[in-house]
């Protein structure tokens, strides 16, 4: 399996709620990160997450956050353990509401068949706009 498609199955697992299957293509050591490294009090997508456990804490605090909505990828490529996808996506702030539109991107690292860098990318203020009441 490429690397590319090796995370569009993890991408599918995870938005057909089959978390359990998707984690099982984390490496342990993996490094997930919600658009920056470093996290912020005021938003708990923003962060390192290590491992399977960090991948399942990252999703938890997305579901926290967003109530799902569409999410389209447009592209996705990748050379060797490389991948890079880009899309669209609308979701909706379960604090207050508002809709959250931006356009995103993952950069991606395999190794030994298991993600080892998910580094995701989006527009922090729309998302900013979209959970301040």
């Amino acid at each position: 399996m490429t690397s590319t498609t090796l995370v569009r199955t993890f991408l599918d697992h995870v938005f057909a709620a089959r978390l359990d299957d998707a984690l099982a293509l984390v490496a342990p050591d993996a490094r997930f990160i919600g658009t920056r490294p470093t996290p912020s009090p005021h938003n708990p997508l923003y962060g390192t997450f290590t491992g399977p456990q960090g991948a399942r804490q990252f999703f938890a605090a997305f579901a926290q956050v967003l109530a799902p909505g569409v999410f389209t990828i447009e592209a996705a490529f990748g050379e060797g353990p490389h991948a890079a996808l880009h899309g669209t996506l609308r979701h909706t702030s379960r604090q207050t509401g508002k809709p959250f539109a931006s356009d995103w991107a993952l950069v991606c690292e395999v190794r030994g068949g298991r993600i080892a860098l998910y580094h995701f990318f989006e527009d922090t203020e729309a998302l900013r706009e979209a959970i301040t009441p």
